[in-house]
């Protein structure tokens, strides 16, 4: 059912549409030969089952987080009142490097000016990572006492000063369409244009998020097929406006390919992942791996977030949170 409805929603391999109607779209084809034996089989079951398949909680208190000293800051944190917020990490253009912070302020679309900004290829297509590797190496930094976003590359000699005012950029604006949202975006003059097109290697416009709106089209039953609550407003996130991860979830990821190696008898260091691989809006750490996956939801400070959907981020479970006024 999944995949013809992907289909019919015009989903195809190879395109940017990572997570459909609260899934991921991806999928992973395991083949067996003439010399697999059913233990081969047997053992794959169960590293499914270990790994990927969340067994019913019949704890009431673990879906709700809340922790008085949990904050949208990194200072002042002590490791027995629980969950604690680690870090805070902003990415103002889709795909390209974010910056960490101790404190940043909410909007309705998450941490002011997430994923505010993306690049858009002379055909249409949305840049991201996937398709152009060479986005990781552009950094960015937002200063907002001097509303100015700082853009760097080690492809330009001279650093991209971007002014935060709706009204300093007379390019214009346009609608385009990414994940079932419709966006009203604004882009710039040629030579910001050709600065990120030197930057990435290919001709490309920086286009900015003015608004969005979602047109996800309605079930046979009428009723919305989605995790998240569609209402929410967005820039270019893929699902919600948060991703949240846990340092302990990763810390078992490692320890778990480390004892993979060790059982090979690989030798050497084992490569070990940082949370920072999933790009993570927020890294909290306190309790135990995986904890995440009871969560509804939680509270930093004064404000409450909802749990949207939990997902495999690669293999880290990863949680994405949407922000609710109070």
């Amino acid at each position: 059912m999944d995949l013809l409805s992907n289909l019919e929603g015009g989903h195809v391999c190879w395109d940017d549409n990572d997570i459909i109607q609260g899934k991921p779209t991806g999928a992973v084809r395991v083949s067996f030969g003439y010399m697999s034996t059913y233990e081969d089989a047997k053992k794959f079951i169960d590293f499914i089952t270990s790994s990927f398949v969340s067994m019913p909680n019949k704890s009431e208190n673990r879906n709700t987080l809340r922790t008085k000293s949990m904050l949208l800051s990194n200072e002042g944190h002590e490791r027995n009142a629980g969950y604690y917020l680690k870090s805070i990490t902003v990415y103002p253009i889709k795909s390209c490097t974010g910056f960490s912070v101790e404190s940043w302020p909410l909007s309705s679309t998450g941490l002011q000016h997430d994923r505010e900004w993306l690049l858009k290829s002379v055909t249409g297509e949305i840049l991201t990572q996937k398709k152009v590797p060479d986005m990781c190496s552009i950094s960015t930094y937002i200063d907002l006492n001097k509303g100015i976003m700082f853009v760097e590359s080690p492809r330009c000699t001279a650093k991209l000063e971007i002014n935060l005012k709706t009204d300093s950029y007379p390019g214009g604006m346009e609608e385009i369409e990414l994940r079932a949202q419709r966006y009203e975006v604004q882009y710039y003059e040629n030579d910001v244009d050709l600065w990120f097109s030197h930057a990435v290697g290919l001709p490309c416009s920086l286009l900015r998020c003015s608004s969005s709106q979602n047109y996800s089209s309605l079930n046979k039953d009428r009723s919305r097929n989605l995790c998240r609550d569609v209402e929410c407003t967005l820039n270019f996130a893929n699902e919600a406006q948060f991703l949240l991860i846990s340092e302990e979830s990763v810390s078992d990821l490692n320890n778990r390919l480390s004892l993979i190696d060790a059982q090979k008898g690989t030798h050497g260091t084992s490569v070990q992942i940082n949370p920072m691989r999933f790009r993570p809006n927020l890294v909290v750490y306190g309790g135990e791996p995986y904890a995440e996956d009871g969560w509804l939801n939680i509270k930093i400070g004064n404000t409450n977030f909802m749990v949207s959907a939990v997902h495999l981020d690669g293999i880290v479970i990863s949680l994405i949170l949407e922000f609710k006024k109070t």
